[in-house]
C-alpha cells in the first residue's frame, strides 16, 4: 500500500476536539493515511504531563490534543506518528532554563543562541547528545516511553536526530563533558599509566600511521592546562602521532554518529518496554554519507531501529533551478533506496513552500507541487510525506493533492 503522509502543526488541530477531527476528516479525505502531529516542539510538551507538568506547554496544558487526534485518526483507520523535535530547543524552553548544563557549547564555550546566522542572532538552543547524564538520557528518551506509554499512538517520530548544520558544524560540540569523555572514548590515553608517552619502540615500518595498534598517547603534554578553545582546536585540528598527519577529525566524527546512534537505539528500546512493537519513522537529511559527517546523522545506522525512513528531499537542499531539483530528486530518491534497505518503507519528503524561491513566479507554485507528487509517485512506490499541512492551507492545496 501507498503511503500517503503529512507533516502537522498543532494550530492545524485548532483548540477542541471538533476542530481536531475536523481536521483529521479534511486529512483523511485528501487521501492521507498517516499524520505527523507535532507533540514536542522546541518550547515544552503538547501533552498534559503527569511527571512533567512544568514542561507543557499552553494550552496543552487544559486541552488534551494527543488524545483528540489518536481518537480521530483511530476511527478513520489512519496511522499517527508522534512528531518530536528532538535535540533542538527554544531559548526559553523549560527543560533548558531547568538545565542550561546540557546545552551544546562551542570552543570558547558559548551555546547556540550565542551564534549568527544571517546576520541575526540565532535564538535556538541545541543539546548535547552524548552527555551522560544529561538531556538525551534524563529527558528525551523518558518523554518519548510517557507519551507512548499515555496514548495510542501507533509509532513516534525522530526530527532534529543530529548535532546543528547551519551553525558552522565542526564548532560543536565542545561542552565540559563532550572536553573529557571523547579523548577517553577514543583511547588518547593509557588510563592505567596516564603520564605514559607509550611512543613505538622501533617506529620500523615505513608510515608512520601504520604504528597505531600500540595506542600511543595522543593528548600532548601539558594537557590539563590547556583551555577550553586549545583542548577544542586539539580534538578537531590534532594528530594521532606528534608530527603526523592531522587526522584526530575523523575520532570527533565518530563520537558525535555515535552519541546520536545511540540515542535512536534507546528510543526504540525504551517504547518498546512499554509496548512493544511501537513503530519509529524519522524525517532525515538527503544524503546519509555527507550528513553523517557534518551533523552525526549517517541514517543508514538507525535501520535497526527506524522502520520508516523519511529523507527531507526539500528543493532548497538542492541547487538549481526547479527544472534541476526534478532531476536531482528522482536520482537522490534511487540512492535513497539502497540506503535505506532494511528499512520498512522509506517514504521521499518534499516541501511546498520552496517550490517557489527568489524572483520565480508565485504562479507556478500550483503546477511544480504536482509536478513534483507524480514524480515521486513514479520514482517510489512506497509512498511520500509533505510538508507541511498548513502550507496546504496557505497556498490553496488540498485539491491538488488528486
Amino acid at each position: 500500500m501507498t503511503t500517503r503522509a503529512l507533516w502537522c502543526r498543532p494550530g492545524d488541530f485548532g483548540l477542541t476536539r471538533e476542530n481536531a477531527d475536523d481536521f483529521v476528516a479534511q486529512a483523511a479525505g485528501a487521501g492521507f493515511n498517516l499524520l505527523l502531529p507535532e507533540v514536542k516542539g522546541c518550547e515544552g510538551l503538547r501533552w498534559p504531563s503527569e511527571r512533567r507538568p512544568w514542561a507543557v506547554e499552553r494550552p496543552f496544558d487544559s486541552f488534551d490534543l494527543c488524545e483528540a487526534v489518536v481518537d480521530s485518526c483511530r476511527r478513520r483507520g489512519v496511522e499517527c506518528h508522534a512528531w518530536f523535535f528532538d535535540f533542538f530547543e527554544g531559548e526559553s524552553s523549560p527543560v533548558m532554563l531547568r538545565h542550561p548544563e546540557w546545552a551544546m557549547r562551542d570552543a570558547r564555550g558559548r551555546p547556540t543562541n550565542e551564534e549568527q546566522l544571517r546576520g541575526e542572532r540565532f535564538t535556538g538552543l541545541w543539546a548535547c547528545p552524548a552527555q551522560r547524564p544529561g538531556y538525551t538520557d534524563q529527558w528525551l528518551v523518558p518523554i518519548h516511553a510517557e507519551l507512548v506509554e499515555r496514548y495510542g499512538f501507533e509509532g513516534v517520530h525522530h526530527d532534529y536526530v543530529r548535532y546543528p548544520g547551519d551553525l558552522a558544524p565542526d564548532q560543536y560540540c565542545f561542552c565540559d563533558w563532550c572536553l573529557e569523555e571523547l579523548p577517553r572514548w577514543a583511547g588518547y590515553l593509557n588510563e592505567a599509566y596516564p603520564d605514559e608517552p607509550f611512543d613505538h619502540e622501533l617506529y620500523d615500518r615505513e608510515y608512520l600511521e601504520a604504528h597505531w595498534e600500540q595506542s600511543p598517547r595522543v593528548l600532548p603534554a601539558g594537557w590539563d592546562r590547556l583551555n577550553r578553545a586549545e583542548k577544542s582546536r586539539f580534538l578537531l585540528e590534532g594528530s594521532f602521532f606528534r608530527y603526523g598527519r592531522a587526522d584526530l577529525d575523523t575520532f570527533f566524527y565518530q563520537f558525535r554518529k555515535e552519541a546520536v546512534r545511540r540515542f535512536v537505539r534507546e528510543v526504540k528500546e525504551a517504547v518498546d518496554a512499554v509496548r512493544p512493537g511501537v513503530r519509529v519513522s524519522a524525517a532525515v537529511f538527503k544524503n546519509p554519507v555527507h550528513s553523517g559527517r557534518f551533523i552525526g546523522q549517517d541514517w543508514r545506522e538507525f535501520v535497526p531501529w527506524v522502520d520508516t525512513m523519511i529523507p527531507m528531499d526539500y528543493r532548497d537542499h538542492f541547487p538549481g533551478t526547479f527544472e534541476h531539483y526534478l532531476g536531482l530528486l528522482e536520482e537522490a530518491v534511487r540512492r535513497q533506496q539502497g540506503w535505506a534497505e532494511g528499512c520498512e518503507r522509506l517514504l521521499a519528503g518534499f516541501a511546498i513552500w520552496p517550490l517557489v524561491r527568489g524572483s520565480e513566479d508565485e504562479g507556478a507554485r500550483r503546477e511544480r507541487f504536482v509536478e513534483t507528487l507524480r514524480l515521486l509517485k513514479r520514482t517510489n512506490p512506497a509512498g511520500y510525506c509533505i510538508f507541511c499541512a498548513s502550507d496546504l492551507t496557505k497556498w490553496g492545496l488540498w485539491d491538488a493533492i488528486e
